[in-house]
């Protein structure tokens, strides 16, 4: 039954792997650190999730050469799960500390050893637990080990002041942050090509470095890449800037664009629409949930017909209503229910200390 159970997950994570995104971080001139980003995926459901501090978790073991890890979360955080609460493919902790995920084919991860081992989207929810600035996770990172079941990922994570990329590339893990004397780090963004990629091939473009004039309507993720970033220069030119941080992602999005999120860090909002909702712009506080474990963590359908701030509209967590989510993903992939039954089970393995 385990090794079915492995296969199972391998398929799902597998069959997840087409996040075809764009993300890039601004600066407004009232000194503040946004991050906008867009979700390109087959479909668009989801749950977002407040997370509690100060519960303890256990990594869960899917390929047979994971090695668990047990930790207690430091911080709380909101994300945005379609495989359930604990495996979200992005979100911002209460400090302001982002982390998502991204598509790269190209990704070879690190061979198997002794370091404690996280999945692809366990190990955002580990980040957001536990970190509250890009240096301190740096530090970490040589620490543990990637062990995906399937997708090939990388990240964009942001603290309130600088961003980083997390990525593997031939074995290695390789990062890019404005701190590392070691790398070159001079666009704060990221699309589905290695950064190095991003990076040689935007240089030659006007306000790059080069002369190259701008390709508009390119969805090829160079080109989504640079697009985005030339557009985050002209922030303090708009006279509404999240309707322009709005446009710029339509811009980049594909026909498979079924979110579209701005993080504002400093003010620890996020701001986001979804394609089946797309004239109901909704706003997260952070600053107002309440992250004491002793208390239920709360959920919102982003379906839900509610638009402006919707902090009041997340209701107490649900194990239906997550079990229901996940069945409808695995439904989706067409894959056999069990898979629903063991990522639904998961919050239930974890404690309140």
């Amino acid at each position: 039954m385990k090794k079915i159970l492995i296969s199972f997950l391998i398929m799902t994570f597998y069959s997840q792997s087409a996040l075809t995104c764009t993300i890039f971080s601004l600066y407004p001139d009232n000194g503040q650190h946004w991050v906008g980003r867009t979700f390109d995926w087959s479909y668009g459901h989801a749950n977002i999730h407040t997370n509690k501090r100060n519960v303890k978790k256990t990594s869960v073991r899917i390929l047979p050469s994971d090695v668990l890890s047990t930790w207690t979360s430091k911080y709380g955080s909101v994300t945005f799960t379609q495989f359930g609460k604990e495996f979200p493919t992005g979100g911002m902790n209460e400090t302001g500390m982002m982390i998502d995920a991204l598509e790269l084919k190209t990704s070879v991860y690190q061979p198997a050893d002794t370091k404690p081992s996280f999945n692809e989207l366990q190990f955002i929810q580990y980040v957001l637990d536990n970190y509250s600035s890009v240096a301190e996770l740096a530090k970490d990172l040589e620490h543990i080990r990637l062990s995906p079941v399937g997708s090939k990922l990388h990240y964009f994570t942001c603290d309130i002041k600088e961003c980083m990329t997390i990525e593997y590339v031939g074995g290695e893990l390789v990062t890019h942050d404005a701190s590392n004397p070691n790398t070159q780090f001079p666009i704060s963004g990221l699309a589905n090509n290695s950064y190095d990629e991003h990076l040689t091939y935007t240089k030659d473009f006007e306000t790059f470095g080069g002369t190259k004039p701008i390709v508009l309507d390119s969805k090829d993720s160079l080109d989504r890449f640079t697009r985005s970033n030339y557009n985050a220069k002209l922030i303090n030119q708009q006279a509404d800037k999240i309707q322009s941080v709005f446009a710029w992602l339509d811009d980049v999005g594909s026909v498979n664009n079924r979110w579209q999120i701005i993080y504002n860090q400093d003010e620890k909002t996020i701001t986001f629409r979804v394609k089946s909702k797309f004239d109901k712009q909704r706003v997260i506080d952070l600053n107002r949930f309440d992250y004491d474990c002793q208390k239920p963590s709360q959920y919102f359908d982003v379906d839900s017909d509610f638009e402006g701030s919707i902090n009041g509209e997340f209701r107490d967590f649900d194990f239906n209503a997550n079990y229901s989510m996940i069945k409808k993903s695995v439904q989706m992939q067409k894959l056999p229910s069990q898979l629903a039954d063991r990522l639904a089970i998961y919050p239930n393995e974890t404690s309140c200390n």
